[in-house]
């Protein structure tokens, strides 16, 4: 068995004084990362976007030295509030448009970077869904998760209009294939758990403030982060886990 955490929207800033929506956020991941080192033992970590509320080399100094904590890998795809320049200065690699990663012999997770350059909403190029059917091609015989931070699906609350602008097309390029078990994202703050045909679609929630009716009025759920344990046959089970 794999055992993959998935983290997603921190928002960290330049200064651990500084609040976003009422929450010291860079405080917020820190208790989050603590809570996973004492209770669970992951073999993976998927970071889903929105790391950086500010977008400063600070908040990525931060979040790269929280990280590290973790001794195990983390990978990391990148939100709206993310500056690409800055994050590549700070870990010295650019986020790759599509990205394989290996979890197993039997799993692979595919990576998106669905940023728009000085948009809050997303987009997928033709070139990143031509290189996205390619992976699903060349590997029928692997259990592929895909994850990238806007949401391909309507939500069916405000986020929904900052969601990934070409859905549709990701959806058809995904749509129908066996290979894919499940679709994970960040960037709504919000879990939630759907089908569509065999593929499971997955929001999880952020490490800080959620969101639900409005945008100027956080929800109050509890901060938390998504648990997901993938097993040789394909098969996988998942659950969201709260902080106290």
């Amino acid at each position: 068995m794999i055992s993959l955490i998935q983290i997603t929207d921190l928002h960290l800033t330049e200064s651990k004084k500084t609040k976003v929506k009422g929450w010291f956020t860079n405080k917020s991941f820190e208790k989050t990362v603590a809570f996973i080192k004492a209770n669970e033992n992951p073999d993976f970590i998927i970071a889903s976007g929105d790391i950086s509320n500010d977008g400063t080399k600070k908040s990525y100094v931060a979040y790269q030295k929280e990280i590290e904590l973790f001794e195990k890998p983390v990978f990391t795809i990148l939100g709206n509030h993310d500056n690409h320049d800055n994050f590549q200065t700070v870990f010295g690699k650019k986020i790759p448009s599509v990205e394989k990663i290996t979890l197993s012999e039997t799993w692979l997770m595919i990576a998106i970077d669905s940023t728009s350059k000085n948009k809050k909403s997303g987009h997928i190029t033709r070139e990143q869904l031509l290189a996205l059917r390619k992976l699903i091609e060349n590997n029928r015989n692997k259990n592929l998760l895909i994850c990238l931070h806007h949401q391909p699906i309507k939500m069916g609350f405000w986020i929904d209009e900052v969601g990934l602008d070409n859905r549709d097309r990701f959806i058809g390029c995904i749509a129908n294939q066996s290979n894919i078990k499940a679709v994970l994202w960040g960037h709504v703050h919000n879990e939630t758990e759907s089908k569509l045909k065999s593929i499971k679609m997955l929001s999880t929630p952020s490490t800080c403030y959620q969101f639900w009716a409005t945008e100027e009025k956080p929800d109050t759920t509890k901060p938390g982060y998504r648990k997901i344990n993938l097993f040789e046959s394909g098969a996988f089970d998942t659950k969201v886990v709260r902080l106290n």
